[in-house]
């Protein structure tokens, strides 16, 4: 019997994440910079995380697809392609997928857990597209 074939959406691949809605995820914030946020619903076409404060952020697909093409594409400019999670065009880029709501901090963890992205949590906190397996 053949595995299911995964999908190359990365908001897929995060609704499909084992034990989604009971795991914390880590902001990429530095040591005890680093916020816990947890999934709370997932929809066709977005997901809702509630932020350490007890806020709730929706993430829509379009943010998720968004931060893996320009982590690709900045981190083409850098050492080793690690991109700094506040550089302003990386923000810029994701957050305008997200109807303009700050959502950088929430779906790079995400993409970290379904491997398609590296995150360095120190100062300053790093991103960088994850190698792609052959």
């Amino acid at each position: 019997m053949t595995e299911p074939l995964l999908p190359d959406d990365p908001f897929e691949l995060v609704k499909v994440l084992k034990d989604l809605r009971r795991q914390t995820f880590k902001t990429p914030a530095a040591g005890k910079s680093a916020r816990p946020f947890k999934v709370l619903s997932t929809e066709a076409d977005f997901l809702e995380v509630q932020t350490s404060r007890g806020g709730r952020v929706t993430l829509r697909a379009e943010a998720f697809q968004a931060a893996h093409k320009a982590l690709g594409d900045l981190g083409a400019l850098e050492e080793g392609g690690w991109v700094p999670i506040s550089d302003e065009t990386l923000v810029a880029v994701v957050q305008s997928e997200n109807r303009d709501k700050a959502c950088t901090s929430y779906v790079l963890p995400l993409l970290e857990a379904i491997g398609w992205v590296e995150l360095e949590r120190k100062r300053p906190a790093r991103a960088r597209q994850a190698p792609q397996e052959a």
